[in-house]
């Protein structure tokens, strides 16, 4: 038998070795952790807040914005801060623990900054200033060195 077959035959029982693992945890996931437990894939942690990031990029360029804030960009704001608001509930329920406890432990002062600031956006007239503190609030976690 050539030595490039084998070779060959090794390594792809060693990847459908991986993807089985890989499979078995998947389906081992709910089994291994109570109804009170959320488990949160790092990929979906990361997507949540990349989008986090833009969005609050753009509210801070709109809410700076030299000429000041049109009625539109009102609605932007607000829009923006709702968008926030969903990827954060992405993150897991209120009052139930995942795999992150860093999110756990401020995912609730977030979301409760994201409605203050919401609320301020939508007030007549309207206030921008916790708008404009979104990204402090981010800070929260992120000031450890964390994600």
């Amino acid at each position: 038998m050539p030595r490039g077959f084998l070779v060959l035959v090794v390594c792809l029982v060693a990847g459908s070795g991986l993807v089985a693992c890989a499979e078995l945890s998947d389906w081992m996931r709910p089994h291994t952790y109570g109804p009170s437990f959320d488990y949160i894939p790092d990929d979906r942690v990361d997507s949540v807040m990349w989008q986090m990031a833009r969005d609050v990029k753009r509210i801070d360029a709109l809410t700076h914005d030299p000429v000041g804030i049109t009625p539109a960009q009102r609605d932007e704001i607000a829009r923006l801060l709702v968008i926030m608001d969903d990827a954060a509930k992405r993150l897991g329920t209120e009052g139930v623990r995942t795999n992150h406890p860093l999110i756990d432990d401020h995912r609730e002062a977030f979301r409760a900054d994201l409605a203050a600031a919401q609320r301020g956006v939508m007030a007549q007239p309207p206030n921008y200033t916790l708008a404009e503190n979104v990204a402090v609030a981010c800070m929260r976690c992120h000031e450890h060195g964390t994600r």
